[in-house]
């Protein structure tokens, strides 16, 4: 059995267990012979860029993302390819990064540490605290789960939007309609944006959504630039309408030197970087152990999308 594995995420150290851990499987790091391979453990590249014709044995793609955005899940179903994305791995480092935006604001950090800079003894009084705010989340997948955990420490109030309308642990609501959404973006203190891309929620928080949110609101984005209509936030950030936005993906990618958005002093710009973490490389070993495991043993796989 031959199968490829992108060592570069998971690092060669992990790999190199991997291939001591399962001996019997030929592994394989470069697609030089498509025709042979059985299952893909890969990053977005190869799997964006296949001929599905080129690959007659695949039935297994691990995919080391979290995001799935620009693929068609629909091919691989037809061809009886199990597709699964990373879940879990993320959303712990993902999570923290939301309240390091969300503390920037509230605990006026710029300002100190400009005061520090300038040797200015200068207290804010009154500074905000998480208790007993209400918090929207958009999205309710691992990202959203592992937030409305950590919001529930601060006693806040948490609003989950999906798909399904089914209860969840630490979410006080589930909304599903368009309505609902309207009427919780405006009783929001904080609204959080950790939504896959699809073809349903592109651009999908626009000039419209942006228009309801309180003047004391922050937005936080950690989902996907496309999710979000910037040229919307802009305007909206420029006059004010909100009290800040704290955005780690952008459209496009690399945030371009001429947007207005490094310019503005109601915004906490990080480069994508969310899910850093020391520990990432070992979450991902460890599912693709777990993952791989089931697979040899013909049984399911987990976090399949198809």
């Amino acid at each position: 059995m031959t199968i490829y594995v992108d060592p570069k995420l998971i690092g060669r150290k992990n790999f190199q267990k991997l291939v001591l851990q399962f001996p019997t499987v030929n592994f394989v790091t470069e697609v030089t012979r498509p025709t042979e391979i059985e299952a893909l453990i890969t990053m977005p590249k190869i799997v964006k860029e296949m001929d599905l014709d080129d690959y007659p044995k695949l039935k297994w793609i691990q995919y080391l993302m979290a995001g799935f955005d620009g693929l068609d899940l629909a091919k691989f179903r037809e061809k009886n390819i199990d597709f699964c994305n990373a879940q879990n791995i993320f959303s712990k480092s993902i999570a923290e990064d939301v309240f390091t935006k969300i503390f920037y604001f509230n605990r006026n950090v710029k300002h100190y540490i400009d005061s520090k800079t300038e040797k200015k003894w200068e207290p804010i009084r009154g500074e905000l605290e998480l208790t007993n705010s209400t918090v929207l989340i958009l999205g309710v997948g691992s990202i959203g789960k592992e937030l409305a955990k950590r919001f529930k420490a601060f006693e806040a109030y948490v609003i989950g939007y999906r798909s399904r309308d089914l209860p969840e642990e630490n979410f006080d609501e589930i909304i599903v309609t368009e309505e609902n959404l309207n009427m919780a973006i405006q009783r929001a203190d904080y609204v959080i944006l950790a939504l896959p891309l699809t073809e349903e929620t592109t651009y999908m928080f626009d000039k419209e959504k942006l228009d309801m949110m309180r003047s004391s609101a922050l937005l936080i984005n950690v989902a996907r630039g496309k999710v979000l209509k910037q040229t919307d936030l802009i305007n909206t950030l420029k006059y004010k309408k909100i009290r800040g936005a704290g955005l780690d993906v952008f459209d496009p990618e690399p945030l371009p030197v001429t947007s207005p958005l490094w310019e503005l002093d109601n915004v906490y710009i990080t480069p994508h970087n969310a899910s850093s973490s020391p520990y990432m490389r070992n979450r991902l070993y460890e599912m693709i152990i777990m993952n791989l495991s089931l697979y040899l043993e013909g049984q399911p796989v987990k976090y399949i999308l198809n």
